[in-house]
């Protein structure tokens, strides 16, 4: 079991998809607007004090346990300092890292209390790989996007299509990344999938649905084989246009290809010496 891994870079564990969306991104003359935009609009709301008058502050003293296992995912993904985190009233899973100058991390409440230790560790390295790969900017974009479009009238709507179709693209591809950050912060593949499983409807109070992963890597298989044509790729296009998150199930074959190829184990052996 590794602690920090001292020199861990984004670059070693970056989903390629990622890369190439980011790239077909910044290639659109309206990003530049659009990101101006929104830190203009950042300066007259102060998320974080939004955050801080709303949500309840994890600290040694309000949560030890959380706070343990945030303080073991920000050294094994080698972060130079420990960023805010709260917790709030929400009954889905959900998590997410804010905050386009200063981040912050907020966990939903059903997370911390269903949550088991390695469970926890990949959702927190999940929202702390988000940081460290700079993608809470862009994120928070995807997510205001309409409304910052919005805002430039007439003038934009021309590649506003466009934009929207390849911010969206790159988020989906960032949380892929941000995925494989979790597993390296859990360093146990079967509870990165337990995780996901849960999102899928899995929990220890229903025990007569099989969520085993091969039944969840057969309804992958079944899933490309129906979108493998071309009628196929363009309603799943449709279906995703809007979409700021791949489907769970592409999420738990994503990561059970990297884990399997050997390349997690490459990324975090280098570091574990």
């Amino acid at each position: 079991m590794y602690e920090r891994l001292s020199g861990l870079k984004v670059t070693d564990y970056e989903h390629p998809g990622e890369k190439v969306s980011m790239a077909a991104l910044r290639k659109i003359p309206l990003l530049d607007l659009v990101v101006g935009k929104y830190m203009d609009m950042m300066i007259q709301f102060d998320l974080r004090a939004e955050c801080v008058g709303s949500n309840f502050r994890i600290t040694p003293q309000t949560n030890p346990r959380i706070y343990k296992l945030y303080q073991l995912a920000l050294s094994r993904l080698d972060m130079p300092k420990e960023y805010p985190l709260y917790s709030t009233l929400g009954y889905d899973y959900n998590a997410f890292a804010a905050g386009a100058k200063d981040n912050f991390i907020v966990v939903h409440s059903s997370c911390i209390s269903d949550y088991s230790d390695g469970e926890m560790l990949q959702l927190l390295g999940h929202e702390i790989g988000h940081i460290k790969s700079g993608h809470v900017l862009y994120h928070s974009i995807a997510h205001s996007l309409n409304s910052i479009l919005a805002s430039f009238g007439g003038l934009a709507q021309g590649a506003a299509v466009g934009l929207q179709y390849a911010i969206m693209d790159w988020s989906r591809k960032a949380e892929y990344t941000a995925d494989r950050a979790g597993l390296i912060a859990a360093a146990d593949f079967d509870s990165t999938i337990s995780l996901t499983m849960k999102l899928l409807g899995q929990s220890d109070h229903i025990g007569y649905i099989d969520f085993s992963l091969d039944k969840v890597l057969k309804q992958v298989d079944d899933f490309e084989m129906e979108t493998s044509d071309l009628i196929g790729k363009l309603l799943y296009a449709n279906f995703t246009l809007t979409a700021t998150h791949p489907w769970s199930i592409l999420r738990i074959k994503q990561l059970y290809d990297w884990y399997q190829s050997g390349e997690y184990r490459a990324a975090v052996e280098k570091y574990n010496r």
